[in-house]
C-alpha cells in the first residue's frame, strides 16, 4: 500500500512538473510572436538614447548579454545589445533596426551557438542551418561597409564537456560544426573594415572544450573568462579607435 501511494506521489509531482514546464514554454511561444525580436531582452531602459550616446554597439546573444561592458570601457560609450538565447537571424534583423536611429564607430558581433546547437536534435539540418548563418553574417557585414562602420569579429565560443542531460540534444556534430563555423568566420576578416577576435583560443583548453576556470555552465563562461577577453578585446579596441 505504500509502494503505491509513493508511486501515485512521483506520478502526480511529474504531472506537475511536465505542466509547469508546458506553460513556461507556451509562454515563452507565444511572447516571441508578440516580439520577436525579444527587444525587452536588452539592458537599455532607452533604447534610442543609448544607441545615440555609444560610440560602439556590442550585439549578439547571452554570451554578449552577460558581459560586463564596463570591462571594456575606456574614454567611450560601449552599449550592451546582447540578447539571451538570440540566433544570427534575429540580430541581424535587431541591428538593421538599429541603423535607423544611429551609426556606431565600431560593432563587436559574437553570435551563433543558438543556431547550431539545433543540429545536436538533427544533424541532417547542419547545411540549412549553416548556411543561413552565413547569409545573416555576410548581410551584416555588408551593413557595416555600407555605413562605413568597423566590425570586430568574434568568433564562436567553446563549450564545456557534454553533460549526461543535454547528451540527448547534443553530439560531437555541433562541435565540428562549431570549430568549421569559426574557420569560416576568419576568411571574412580584413583588418581593414573587419578585424578578426579568437575569444576561441583564449577560453579553449584543449582545442575543443572551455578551460573549467573560465566555465559557469555548458554554454556559458564566468567572469574570469570575460577578464580574459577583454583583457585581449580592450587592446585590439583601442589600436582601432586610433587608426
Amino acid at each position: 500500500m505504500i509502494l503505491i501511494l509513493l508511486l501515485l506521489l512521483v506520478t502526480v509531482a511529474s504531472g506537475i512538473a511536465i505542466l509547469h514546464i508546458y506553460k513556461n514554454n507556451y509562454k515563452t511561444y507565444n511572447l516571441l510572436r508578440v516580439d520577436p525580436l525579444e527587444t525587452g531582452g536588452l539592458k537599455a531602459d532607452n533604447l534610442e538614447a543609448t544607441l545615440g550616446k555609444s560610440e560602439i554597439w556590442m550585439l549578439g546573444d547571452s554570451r554578449v548579454r552577460r558581459w560586463d561592458e564596463e570591462l571594456l570601457k575606456d574614454t567611450v560609450e560601449i552599449a550592451n545589445l546582447g540578447v539571451e538565447g538570440q540566433t544570427s537571424s534575429q540580430v541581424y534583423y535587431r541591428f538593421k533596426s538599429y541603423l535607423e536611429t544611429s551609426t556606431p564607430s565600431i560593432v563587436i558581433l559574437e553570435v551563433g551557438i543558438n543556431e547550431l546547437k539545433i543540429i545536436g536534435l538533427d544533424k541532417n539540418l547542419t547545411s540549412s542551418i549553416t548556411d543561413q548563418y552565413f547569409r545573416n553574417i555576410e548581410s551584416i557585414i555588408q551593413m557595416c561597409r555600407d555605413k562605413n562602420i568597423r566590425m570586430v569579429l568574434i568568433n564562436i565560443f567553446p563549450v564545456g564537456k557534454i553533460e549526461l542531460s543535454r547528451r540527448l540534444v547534443w553530439n560531437k556534430v555541433v562541435n565540428e560544426a562549431i570549430i568549421k563555423t569559426n574557420q569560416r568566420l576568419q576568411s571574412y576578416c580584413d583588418d581593414i573594415r573587419v578585424y578578426w577576435f579568437d575569444a576561441y583560443s583564449i577560453l579553449s583548453e584543449n582545442g575543443e572544450t572551455v578551460n573549467i576556470e573560465y566555465q559557469s555552465d555548458f554554454l556559458h563562461i564566468n567572469n574570469r573568462g570575460y577578464q580574459a577577453l577583454s583583457r585581449e578585446l580592450k587592446e585590439q579596441i583601442n589600436k582601432i579607435l586610433k587608426q
